[in-house]
């Protein structure tokens, strides 16, 4: 295979106050037709902005500053070349690639060594060849000046301008010739070149070999036409990405003007406003292949969805709509940015099996960015490892999972949650400071591997393994002892079996919202809808017990997590805390229990006040409590431990409130203070959030006594100080952290503050929403390796919500799973992971991305639709209108495949989705000629009989062939849409396929492990 994408060198920066951020730093990667390439790395090693670059969408006050990214596709260099004037470059592509190499190696503190002779070879080499702008000139200037001692750096700079300058075009050929299509007048000895400019689909006639388009020196109006149609970009947030004032159809409508239908004007005014006017006027071709990719991309009935915003959509619906944009002009290469980061694993099973299905059937080339190593392992065919913006290790899949080659790969691939990992293992320290990077390798500060030639140099290009395998590593080492990774790191206590009263016990918990706006809404609707976000949940949880609480957005799992807490008000139900109902307390004795109560929120960037330093932040909730405080009961004392001088020289007198900064054992605060003599040196180490304050009596220089004063502060003021000194030291961060605000931490730093705000009060139970959801899983693993380090500490509790499974099998000890509000089933982790009983349990686990390219899927389930609405969930059992193993009438002879599609089109039928019209249209087309049907005057005159009519809906609504009674069923169902009477067509299927998970919600029943399910306890009659 050939590459489709070449990016060489590639590098982008970003201009700030404090000098330029090297974003992407001398990238290499090549994207062969056909292949999956995935992108990985921590938050800021640069993987989004190498896609952005690619694409050409790198806003101020970043700038690609050197390097060269260029597509190999000849097809479209010959459509640019005959639509844009002057496209053909003059200089054949290897010179000028040669330029650019040596010119970034200036500009990249390499050493000059034979660059002027090198300078001077090409300028003979053009020389011979046709040089219409004299660069041979401005090298052989560039060449004399490095031999006089000129600043490389500058002359590098200088001669990328000029290599820039002199290019006179941005599509490098090697060879044209005229291939007449057949049928055509063309003649095959005509000069390319003009067949291309005069002759109208002149590129069809054409065939540029070798032909190469520059990326990088492509003027914008000519990445406009690449753009979305060749290269499309999926983008991580589809409600930011998609435009909330047009429709769905709209949006996929405007890319099939642009780039396949001829609709591109020039960016005026005039053409805005004219577009602007005409917007909704789709052609019926138009319209149609809208209907058509949103069929692919796998919206239920797409016809009646078009005119949907996207406000209208589930989350996972939106990014197939994005995804449907992207594909809808064909690319040959998708650049794919966390298209699955924020999705549940089920929605995330359907997105990936999509890009895949996708993928094959158009063969496209996928650049896939993500720091779900899960996801890579099941998708990719090579990987790319970023680390501060430049590619360490590539190789096959396979080989970067099995045999990695860069520590720092490696260490990325032993963050990841296992079934068999009991305690975690985090990448110590920080991506660096991309201004003022480290000489050497990058990685080098927080490589367990590192030694002194690692810090020396540029670091080359190794490579691994057979010579017949491309895999490089960027590393000096060829192997490393992976046995002494994490040896000084202890394993985390094994769960326990909780008994005993509930610390936290919750009952029948409701919590409904009313959908009307006001007083007047309310009082003008006769019945204002409401959305039952959590309509009956009970679960306990036990002290020093962790609760994973799962499900898929929207099942309610937060609005659960809040209304324990009382952030909303739950609608009814009960919940204790300790025996005491927190729905009877007054709203000061509610703020009193939330020092026992406290939560972690999801985003630590938007629940943090950008306004507030660190401190500020953690010392708020200290003075809203009148914090900390000393236990008049409590004695304190030091345990003294004396080097270098007698003990009965030394004494330490501890104040009586440091019980507020330090542990309690048995009624009794012991600080540990340590006393080391020296010569005259005298060493006090105590515990860095106490004062100390100490005296020192010598004699002829030499120490005869030492006299120590400990407590948790002269004020206030600074007793606040230093607890929050105390919990940074606590949650992994440093005290010099005190002053900086959110916006100058990383990620996992932030979380860390929100979790340290949390801890501030002394809290038992912590809700913890989506706590690491967003996080790669290096500092994933730091976050929940230092929530399970406080939990032991500290004896909290938590009630731990997430949707990663792979991270509540680690950190809990038992799981309740959510479905629209009500939980399905609970058990052990280890029982509910070996054992699932609820079909909707088993089809989230089966969704799991296996870490390992050489795991297969084959047992995965993949759930249909969404979630149903809240508003108007289904009767009986909620999960009935997806669930892969809903019961069928004890009086009927089906398989369950058939029965799941039967259950499907009566939904259809219920809400009145299928479009008819639509059907008419296709059966019609379908048909040889027109008919006239034998109930014209009841089918509205169609142009289509019945049975074409009744074929068209089997065809669309069923991949399965049932037979016998149901298919007599469907048929009269089928029968009675022809003639749009839906009410009859829904008795019909429901008097014969009403199943038993309909009729009574299963009651959540059982021991060790409750499940609601008739499956394992039948509907009472």
């Amino acid at each position: 295979m050939s590459s489709l994408l070449s990016i060489s060198n590639l590098r982008t920066q970003f201009d700030t106050d404090r000098g330029a951020v090297k974003a992407v730093d001398g990238l290499d990667l090549d994207i062969e037709e056909g292949q999956t390439v995935g992108l990985v790395g921590e938050s800021g090693s640069g993987k989004s902005v190498t896609a952005l670059s690619a694409m050409k969408l790198v806003d101020d006050p970043g700038d690609v500053v050197g390097g060269e990214m260029t597509l190999n596709d000849p097809d479209l260099a010959a459509r640019l070349a005959a639509n844009h004037g002057g496209a053909v470059a003059s200089y054949p592509y290897d010179l000028v690639a040669a330029c650019r190499e040596l010119a970034a190696d200036l500009r990249g503190d390499a050493n000059v060594g034979s660059t002027p002779a090198e300078l001077r070879g090409i300028a003979e080499d053009l020389d011979a060849r046709d040089d219409p702008n004299d660069l041979a000139s401005d090298l052989r200037e560039f060449a004399d000046r490095l031999d006089d001692g000129d600043d490389p750096d500058e002359v590098g700079a200088e001669l990328d301008h000029a290599v820039a300058d002199a290019l006179d075009g941005f599509i490098f050929v090697e060879d044209a010739r005229v291939v007449p299509a057949p049928g055509s007048d063309v003649d095959s000895s005509a000069d390319p070149w003009d067949v291309l400019r005069d002759h109208e689909n002149g590129h069809e006639h054409v065939r540029l070999e070798g032909a190469r388009i520059d990326l990088t020196t492509a003027p914008e109006h000519v990445m406009r036409d690449v753009r979305g149609g060749e290269m499309s970009m999926i983008f991580q947030d589809p409600m930011t990405s998609l435009n909330p004032a047009l429709t769905v159809g709209e949006q996929i409508a405007e890319s099939l003007r642009l780039h396949r239908h001829g609709g591109k004007k020039k960016d005026t005014w005039l053409n805005g406003i004219r577009e602007a006017l005409s917007r909704g006027d789709t052609d019926k071709e138009i319209v149609q292949e809208t209907v058509d990719i949103l069929d692919e991309v796998g919206i239920p009935e797409p016809e009646a969805r078009l005119d949907e915003y996207p406000h209208e959509f589930s989350g996972g619906m939106r990014q197939r709509v994005l995804i449907a944009i992207a594909l809808a002009c064909r690319p040959k290469l998708l650049v794919a940015d966390e298209p699955t980061t924020a999705l549940d694993v089920t929605i995330q099973a359907q997105i990936l099996d999509l890009i895949n299905d996708l993928q094959d059937e158009f063969g496209m080339s996928v650049l896939f960015i993500t720091h779900d190593l899960g996801v890579v392992a099941e998708t990719c065919d090579r990987v790319a490892v970023m680390y501060a913006g430049e590619v360490v290790e590539e190789g096959p899949v396979d080989d970067i999972f099995h045999d990695p080659s860069h520590p720092y790969t490696y260490a990325l691939l032993e963050s990841i949650p296992r079934e068999d990992t009991e305690r975690l293992q985090p990448i110590e320290g920080n991506v660096p400071d991309l201004i003022d990077l480290p000489d050497g390798c990058h990685f080098a500060p927080r490589c367990p591997w590192a030694h002194e030639e690692c810090t020396e140099g540029e670091i080359p290009y190794l490579q691994h393994g057979p010579e017949d395998v491309d895999h490089r590593s960027k590393c000096v080492l060829e192997e490393f002892d992976t046995s002494e990774y994490g040896a000084e790191k202890g394993m985390a206590a094994e769960s326990g079996t909780f008994t005993g009263e509930p610390l936290m016990h919750v009952e029948g918990l409701r919590k409904y919202f009313s959908r009307a706006d006001g007083w007047l809404d309310r009082w003008l609707a006769d019945e204002p809808q409401t959305v039952k976000a959590v309509d009956g949940v009970d679960f306990d949880i036990y002290e020093g017990e962790t609760l994973g609480l799962v499900g898929e957005s929207g099942c309610g799992k937060s609005t659960t997590g809040r209304s324990i807490l009382r952030l909303l008000e739950p609608t009814d139900g009960r919940v204790l805390y300790a025996g005491e109902d927190v729905a009877e307390l007054s709203d000061d004795e509610l703020r009193g229990k939330r020092r026992d109560m406290q939560m972690i929120f999801q985003d630590p960037l938007s629940s943090l006040d950008p306004r507030q330093s660190v401190g500020q932040t953690i010392v708020e909730p200290l003075k809203i409590h009148g914090l900390p405080e000393s236990d008049p009961e409590v004695t304190a004392r030091a345990d003294v431990t004396v080097e270098g001088i007698e003990r009965d020289a030394v004494t330490v007198n501890v104040a009586d409130d440091v019980d507020a900064l330090v542990n309690i054992t048995d009624g009794e605060a012991v600080v540990p203070v340590a006393v080391t003599v020296a010569g005259d040196e005298v060493e006090i180490d105590v515990a860095k959030h106490l004062d100390v304050n100490t005296s020192i009596t010598r004699d002829d220089g030499r120490v005869t006594d030492v006299h120590v004063d400990v407590s948790a502060g002269d004020s206030k003021r600074a007793k606040r100080r230093n607890r929050v000194t105390q919990l940074l030291t606590a949650v992994g961060l440093e005290p010099a952290q005190y002053d900086r605000y959110p916006h100058e931490l990383s990620g996992g730093q932030r979380q860390r503050v929100g979790i340290a705000r949390a801890l501030a009060v002394d809290p038992d139970f912590i809700v913890a929403d989506e706590p690491v959801s967003a996080l790669d899983v290096s500092v994933q693993a730091q976050i929940l390796n230092l929530m399970e380090d406080l939990q032991e500490e500290f004896g909290l509790t938590y009630l731990f919500i997430a949707h990663d499974l792979s991270v509540v099998r680690h950190i809990c000890d038992r799981v309740a799973v959510m479905y629209l509000g009500k939980v399905v089933e609970t058990a052990p982790t280890e029982l509910l992971f070996a054992d699932p009983k609820h079909p909707y349990t088993n089809a989230l686990l089966s969704s799991i991305p296996d870490p390992d390219p050489r795991a297969t899927n084959e047992d995965r389930i993949l759930l249909e639709g969404d979630v149903p609405s809240p508003i108007d969930p289904p009767s009986g059992c909620r999960f009935r209108t997806r669930c892969p193993e809903v019961i069928p009438p004890a009086d009927l002879d089906v398989d369950q495949d058939v029965f799941r599609e039967v259950m499907d089109l009566r939904e259809s039928v219920e809400k009145r989705n299928i479009p008819l019209d639509a059907v008419w249209e296709d059966a019609s087309a379908g048909q040889p000629g027109t008919v006239e049907p034998a109930g014209a005057q009841a089918d509205g005159g169609r142009d289509a009989d019945r049975e074409a009519f009744v074929r068209e809906l089997w065809n669309r609504e069923f991949s399965t062939d049932p037979s016998g009674e149901v298919r007599d069923v469907v048929d009269h169902a089928f029968d009675a849409l022809a003639t749009e009477d839906w009410d009859e067509a829904a008795d019909v299927l429901a008097e014969t396929f009403e199943s038993p998970c309909e009729r009574e919600e299963p009651p959540l029943e059982g021991d060790e492990q409750t499940v609601a399910c008739y499956l394992f306890d039948g509907p009472g009659e």
